[in-house]
């Protein structure tokens, strides 16, 4: 076999110069080591990527693909990662690297409600800096790519998920990769792009990549289960992986050769993809199947091993062109930083679309109107035309009370579903460091909160004035007043909700549970004087007791009631104000403080977000 081995490697060795002898190194790993707990991930994985090549990471389910592409993309979490990587022959530098790589993940997380042109249109406006791009030159950036990706008939179809019809799935695929490709990366990582294509769409993608590789001398590695003959042998080397270890890295038109040599020989009509998974496999239909697999397995890195030692400082002199980088690793890659574009830029850009966003999704829009209305006509009517008779004193409380109530729960439950979704999608973007968290997070506090506030501005006026609570200029905004702070409280609780609790079944139990606590709490049901000390503190940091406290002093100060023989009475609004201890504080006070909740839920908020979805990659 040591003959074989010896042959072998002249011509891999051969195979490998000839497809770029001259290009440049761009990233180069050595003896990559990973560990979760007591598990070995990645055992002594070594390689490098050229600027031009595309480069495959093949291997079945487990064997560490994804594993080995976070690694060397710098997205590992958590666990233990030893080794060495190089970017252009120096550590590498987190702040420019991942502005100078691409990423394209499995899931291809987008706004399903914008078009293809718009989506890079809007990823170009954020990730290209003004200082160096001009609006034409971006535009012009977006053209190529739709041209490059072959998407003009789809540059005006939304993106579009399962509630909405959109692209189809590889067109959604190229979409994802024209993001990354938008600035033009010096290294390009797709984790499974063809997962879900049929076989023509895969060969698409794969094929664009490998064109835009080339193009564009861009250094690719991707990850990509069992393709098809005619993918395989688009990549210029294949990386094949068993249990976290190399059974062969190489150039693709000698891995056939290469397996031949120490045994293996690929059948004539059978895609060598798939031979080679199916030896790297681990059989477990039985324990003898197993061991058997197991041992296979351990020879064929034992033989890639052996084929390394032997070839390694003949393809070490050959593979080191002029002009490449070749330090040790102990300075840190430098190059210009690249320049981000200023924040207000950042916010103005995510606000229009995140309010081309909100307009388009008529679900969203109509239910807010449409429950705006039906409740503002419901309770509107139920309470009609209050009279000042003893009965109408708990039904002023009770109308003052479910307008607060209204503006809680029909408002966080729909704004917290939707920033869910837009938060996952601002963790992808964020990984590439696209924009900054703040200007984020203001986008989406300064669009829900208007289309709550107009939604509701119906719901306030129709019940205001069909239940006929007091006419009076002053008195109807003040309590509009009240009613848009508490609001604007819901709003950005929802997103301290969401941006504290990254599961959204979780935080769609944790904001009712705390949104029922407030209400019992509120002053209506229980008297704030009456409530045990234990307790008692709840009301300092709750919503609903200040606004409903502004609205009865707003409502009962100047009122009085007409009390029939024999009915338990109060004669007068500040009885009323007394009995239910909304009177601690005045109406101005009130309303001071729901402010100062606000700006507590969104200083909270923003903090929750930066470190919830800020990136604890691993570096080497």
């Amino acid at each position: 076999m040591s003959r074989y081995l010896d042959e072998e490697a002249a011509t891999a060795e051969s195979s490998a110069i000839a497809i770029n002898p001259a290009a440049e190194v761009m990233l180069q790993w050595d003896d990559l080591n990973y560990h979760v707990k007591e598990q070995q991930i990645m055992r002594g994985i070594s390689g490098e990527v050229r600027a031009g090549e595309l480069i495959a990471i093949i291997g079945s389910s487990g064997a560490g693909k994804t594993t080995l592409l976070n690694a060397l993309s710098g997205r590992i979490v958590g666990g233990e990662l030893s080794g060495n990587i190089l970017f252009r022959g120096a550590k590498r530098n987190p702040g420019n690297f991942k502005r100078l790589t691409a990423y394209v993940q499995q899931d291809d997380l987008m706004h399903p409600l914008l078009t293809v042109e718009e989506t890079l249109s809007y990823a170009s406006k954020l990730r290209l800096p003004s200082s160096q791009y001009s609006a034409a030159d971006k535009n012009g950036r977006v053209a190529a790519v739709i041209r490059q990706l072959r998407l003009e008939a789809a540059r005006n179809t939304r993106i579009g998920d399962a509630a909405t019809r959109g692209v189809s799935g590889g067109e959604r695929k190229r979409v994802s990769i024209g993001i990354e490709l938008l600035t033009d990366p010096k290294l390009l990582f797709l984790d499974e792009p063809t997962s879900g294509l049929d076989s023509n769409s895969s060969e698409m993608v794969v094929e664009l990549v490998k064109k835009i590789s080339v193009e564009q001398n861009t250094a690719t590695i991707m990850t990509i289960h069992q393709p098809n003959a005619r993918i395989f042998n688009m990549f210029d080397k294949v990386i094949l992986l068993s249990q976290g270890q190399l059974v062969y890295f190489g150039p693709t038109s000698a891995s056939i050769e290469y397996f031949a040599s120490i045994g293996h020989q690929c059948p004539v009509h059978e895609n060598p993809a798939d031979y080679f998974v199916d030896l790297m496999t681990l059989d477990y239909r039985s324990e003898e199947a197993l061991a058997q697999s197991k041992a296979q397995v351990n020879t064929l890195v034992e033989c890639f091993t052996q084929y390394t030692n032997r070839t390694k400082s003949a393809l070490s002199e050959k593979h080191t062109p002029a002009g490449s980088y070749s330090g040790n690793g102990m300075a840190v890659y430098q190059e210009s930083r690249v320049p981000r574009n200023n924040w207000f830029y950042e916010y103005s850009t995510m606000a229009r679309r995140d309010w081309i966003n909100a307009l388009r999704n008529v679900p969203f829009i109509v239910g807010q109107v449409s429950q705006a209305i039906f409740m503002a006509l419901l309770i509107g009517f139920m309470f009609f035309h209050l009279k000042h008779d003893a009965l109408s004193v708990s039904n002023r409380l009770g109308v003052l009370f479910i307008i607060c109530v209204n503006a809680t729960f029909p408002i966080i439950m729909p704004v917290l579903n939707m920033y869910y979704r837009e938060r996952d999608i601002m963790i992808r973007e964020r990984s590439s460091a696209t924009f900054r968290v703040s200007s984020f997070f203001l986008s989406k506090l300064t669009t829900f909160i208007p289309i709550a506030l107009t939604a509701n501005t119906v719901f306030f006026t129709g019940v205001y004035f069909i239940s006929h609570l007091t006419f009076d200029a002053g008195k109807f905004f003040i309590g509009l007043a009240t009613f848009f702070c508490l609001t604007a409280i819901s709003v950005s609780f929802a997103l301290m909700v969401g941006s504290g609790i990254k599961s959204i079944e979780f935080g769609f139990v944790v904001a009712p549970i705390i949104l029922t606590i407030q209400i019992l709490f509120g002053g209506l049901f229980a008297n704030p004087h009456t409530i045990t000390p234990v307790l008692r503190w709840i009301r300092w940091v709750n919503p609903v007791q200040y606004a409903f406290s502004s609205f009865v002093q707003n409502e009962f100060k100047p009122l009085v009631f007409s009390c029939e023989e024999g009915m338990q009475c109060y004669s007068t609004g500040m009885q009323v104000i007394q009995a239910y201890g909304a009177g601690r504080f005045t109406i101005w006070q009130d309303i001071l403080l729901m402010l100062m909740l606000v700006f507590v839920n969104v200083v909270a908020g923003y903090a929750l977000l930066r470190w919830t979805a800020k990136p604890k990659y691993i570096w080497l």
